[in-house]
């Protein structure tokens, strides 16, 4: 499993970069609906309604969207408020959802880095673009050059968010340069979502060791470890007392091959056990070594 942390300035073009990951097979949790569907609910309406009076419903007595966003982006103080009302409403909901999932999971979230990066989010993509075309892709919400600073005045400036993120998409061409960026990335996520961690306990330690070593020097072996048995977390997993035991974190894709290696060496030091290990997370640094050191 692999959970993508996705964020970008307003009209930055991250929901089109989520659509992509999408088509390639992503699960895609946005934080923006969970907050359209918090909204709806009579205790949020309540809420709302007991903060800032019946000024914000319509004749129809449903919440009056703009009327609340006139607030929010003119008083910090009540913007404040909603931030910390509403948000971790939805970042429970986005764990539940996301823990509910297996593959490849993108979790669209406008105000990750402002409200700090939930540990089960393990790598984070930040899509920027020029504020001209940003305005440009807004026009048709309404919103001018003034409209959009209002909406960002109190977010986190757009180097800092670079710095912070694993990944940077640069959207500052069209649509069919952007495509092609974030194929390439989310192809290579999409990847990273299919790894495991196969352990094997061999007949022998010398066996062990050579196991060890040839795992190590095979470029498709993400990580690799040996250690006692009575060190390792998944030694009573296995049906035998193993004495030995090698760890290694492939793409399942691999996982075949990684296999046939231990049962050829084992053939000349005794029987071998194997197991997954049934993670569902990785170390990021493993993650971030699959991926390269490239930010954008």
């Amino acid at each position: 499993m692999l959970v993508v942390g996705l964020t970008g300035d307003v009209g930055a073009g991250k929901s089109t970069v989520s659509s992509i990951w999408a088509s390639l097979g992503s699960h895609v949790v946005s934080a923006d609906t969970i907050v359209a569907e918090l909204w709806k609910r009579s205790e949020m309406v309540e809420l709302a309604v007991g903060r800032w009076g019946e000024r914000i419903l319509t004749p129809g007595m449903a919440l009056d969207h703009s009327a609340i966003s006139r607030i929010v982006f003119e008083d910090e103080t009540e913007y404040r408020w909603v931030c910390e009302t509403i948000h971790p409403l939805v970042r429970e909901e986005m764990e539940r959802t996301v823990e509910s999932l297996d593959g490849w999971v993108v979790a669209e979230i406008p105000l990750m880095f402002e409200n700090g990066v939930p540990g089960w989010i393990d790598l984070t993509v930040y899509v920027e673009a020029p504020e001209n075309e940003r305005v440009i892709r807004n026009a048709s919400r309404g919103w001018d050059r003034d409209e959009l600073r209002r909406r960002e005045r109190w977010l986190l400036g757009s180097d800092r968010k670079k710095k912070m993120a694993d990944f940077v998409l640069c959207n500052n061409g069209t649509r069919e340069e952007l495509e092609e960026r974030a194929s390439d990335l989310g192809s290579r996520f999409l990847s990273l979502s299919s790894l495991v961690r196969v352990c094997f306990a061999l007949g022998s330690p010398e066996a062990s060791r050579r196991l060890f070593r040839e795992l190590s020097r095979n470029e498709r072996v993400l990580e690799v470890e040996i250690a006692p048995g009575e060190e390792c977390k998944w030694s009573d997993v296995f049906h035998v007392d193993p004495g030995l035991i090698v760890s290694a974190i492939v793409r399942s894709g691999d996982l075949e091959e990684t296999m046939s290696m231990a049962t050829r060496i084992s053939g000349e030091g005794g029987p071998v056990s194997s197991i997954l290990s049934g993670e569902r997370r990785f170390p990021k640094e493993v993650l971030m070594r699959a991926m390269g050191s490239d930010k954008g």
